[in-house]
């Protein structure tokens, strides 16, 4: 037995935390609160460590010495009634025994009151009451707490799993009872584990002591960065979030316990990825490989005729700068509606620039006749139909598995009026996205459809449609419409801006602040996709983004085929009753004819002068 005794200097009580129980957020610029957060030094009388929950210390001005201000308040002699013949001494425990009074187990190196001439043993909570001996200042309680042991699973309230062992409780008010793991936890944290990323963040993670409903609401509900589930409505519930971005994660996601996070990290690291699959979204680089892996071959020749026009059809190199003398409007192939670009090789017409500006991708050309038994409508046979969007105005369809309209080519199905454009005839069963990059999404079926409480990652909107084709991860609860997974391109430009917009699935680093679309100057929501510039730190709805950025490049995006509604007199309408040639866009502004005002809809429009009409007054 180590016998205790006095310290024979005089000691002088420390505060770590003075703001108790205020507790604030801690920033990098705040060294003193910081320093006494991480403050751990061993006590010279228990042996045991000096935190910062414990509040209270004693230090020695002249030597090196320590002191839980509890352990300085347990006397050094004690008269028991258990044990009247002689005084007990405080001793610190060399080896395992039993307390004389309740037959418990002291610990070694553990505080007792020991009897020498009766080598007797009483522990502390025989003694003087341990758990007040052990009470902490915790900052997420406005009282203290002291230790009890529950040997079967309880309910944590601060992080709302089951646990085992020694909780913490308010002997005032009886509320919280958090679990001792939840206690001592970090009070900042770096969530940088390697597992592909996905447990990734730059900046520190500060755990707060409550994320109510009224919080979350004024985020747009944001979900945990870890597991992706989202947060419960419960006041008191402990989360860590980013003091510099909209970084949200559940306390025990935060330390990767729980199981749903373990699990996630075995499913990230077992997961096999195919290296065939389709990579969205799609940018003009990649654009070329996903046509090599829809359409395997190529067979260049320099004029041939096709079934979807009258006049011959000549080849044009990829190195030809035809492409560069083409409107934006003549420039869009007549099948897929993808712009043709630089280093695209392609077929025009033999009488491209005399009036007849039909142009197809070289793909295109190869499109199939006819689909037997195709995934999508397996009971008939679909057939290439052009659409002739030359001869009719606005003479646009429904396309059955993005449910966008387009005035491109299409798959008909004759007996039931069937249709699905060229593009969407061939998405593969699987594709990877750089939204969900761990896992694959798989095309759902009929029978395995998302159900109607599950939604859209992209547009946060639900699959209420029986007939809509959606993409989902098996792993974990993550769906997308084929629309918002295959329509929106990875970047957007527009032409008087030097900057490009990159399309954002979560809200950006260093972005505290409320986000606001730059065209229609409402508050976006940054838990669905938006574009977003880095440079000039602006962002933009994808809805948004068909009337800032002109037909150009960027071919798909906006959540819209952006030329699907583009009418195709080559891309030009010439009425009779106005002198120059109108272009079919997406505008607002007001109408010439019959002066209503419109927001973000089609609309033709004059070049040369400020004639515009809604597609409606048209005729």
């Amino acid at each position: 037995m180590v016998v205790i005794q006095q310290h024979e200097h005089f000691l002088t009580l420390i505060d770590l935390n003075p703001k108790y129980p205020h507790d604030e957020p801690v920033y990098d610029d705040e060294k003193d609160l910081i320093s006494h957060q991480v403050f751990q030094r061993s006590c010279d009388r228990c042996d045991q460590k000096i935190t910062f929950f414990h509040r209270y210390y004693y230090k020695c001005n002249q030597c090196d010495y320590l002191l839980h201000k509890s352990c300085s308040e347990l006397p050094i002699t004690l008269e028991h009634a258990s044990h009247p013949t002689h005084t007990l001494s405080l001793f610190q425990n060399e080896s395992q025994q039993k307390c004389h009074v309740c037959e418990c187990n002291i610990l070694k190196k553990q505080l007792c009151y020991y009897c020498s001439p009766c080598t007797l043993n009483i522990c502390l909570n025989c003694g003087k009451n341990e758990a007040h001996h052990n009470t902490i200042y915790h900052p997420s309680h406005q009282h203290p707490l002291i230790p009890t042991n529950r040997e079967i699973l309880a309910m944590c309230d601060a992080c709302e799993n089951e646990h085992k062992g020694v909780y913490y409780q308010c002997i005032t008010c009886f509320l919280p009872f958090i679990h001792r793991d939840c206690v001592f936890g970090s009070k900042r944290l770096l969530i940088q584990d390697g597992t592909f990323d996905k447990f990734f963040h730059t900046h520190p993670l500060i755990l707060t002591f409550g994320f109510p409903k009224v919080d979350q609401q004024a985020k747009f509900y944001p979900r945990c960065r870890v597991c992706d589930k989202s947060f419960s409505y419960k006041e008191n519930l402990w989360v860590y979030k980013c003091g510099k971005c909209r970084y949200y994660a559940h306390f025990g996601c935060a330390y990767l316990r729980s199981e749903t996070s373990k699990s996630a990290a075995r499913r990230i690291i077992s997961e096999k990825y195919d290296h065939g699959v389709l990579h969205l979204p799609l940018s003009e680089q990649n654009l070329e490989k996903v046509i090599d892996f829809l359409f395997k071959e190529r067979n260049y020749e320099r004029s041939i005729t096709h079934d979807s026009h009258e006049h011959p059809l000549i080849l044009v190199e990829a190195q030809c700068s035809d492409i560069t003398t083409m409107t934006e409007e003549d420039s869009l192939c007549n099948a897929c509606l993808i712009q043709i670009m630089e280093n695209t090789t392609f077929y025009k017409c033999k009488f491209n620039g005399q009036g007849c500006n039909f142009v197809l991708h070289e793909w295109c050309t190869r499109l199939p006749p006819e689909l037997k038994g195709h995934k999508y409508h397996q009971e008939h046979t679909l057939l290439l139909s052009p659409n002739e969007s030359n001869k009719f105005l606005c003479n646009w369809f429904m396309c059955r598995a993005c449910s966008h309209r387009c005035n491109g080519f299409a798959y008909s199905c004759v007996e039931c009026d069937w249709k699905i454009d060229v593009w969407c005839a061939f998405i593969p069963h699987k594709i990877k996205h750089k939204s969900h990059p761990n896992h694959l999404l798989s095309r759902n079926y009929e029978y395995d459809r998302p159900s109607e409480d599950d939604y859209c990652r992209m547009c946060l909107s639900g699959f209420s449609e029986r007939n809509e084709l959606s993409f989902s991860c098996k792993a974990s609860e993550f769906h997308l419409h084929a629309g918002c997974a295959l329509l929106l391109p990875e970047t957007i430009r527009h032409r008087y801006d030097k900057h490009p917009l990159s399309l954002a699935y979560s809200p950006i680093e260093n972005h505290e602040g409320d986000y606001f679309c730059e065209v229609c100057e409402e508050e976006l929501n940054p838990n669905a996709w938006f574009y977003h510039c880095h440079e000039c730190v602006q962002s933009i709805h994808t809805t948004c983004a068909p009337i800032l950025i002109p037909q150009s490049k960027p071919y798909l995006y906006g959540g819209l085929k952006a030329p699907a509604l583009l009418q195709k007199e080559r891309g030009i309408y010439k009425p009779e009753y106005h002198p120059h040639r109108l272009s079919f866009t997406l505008g607002s502004g007001h109408c010439t004819k019959c002066g209503d005002h419109f927001w973000a809809q089609y609309i033709f429009e004059c070049s040369e002068c400020k004639f515009v009409i809604h597609a409606r007054c048209l005729t």
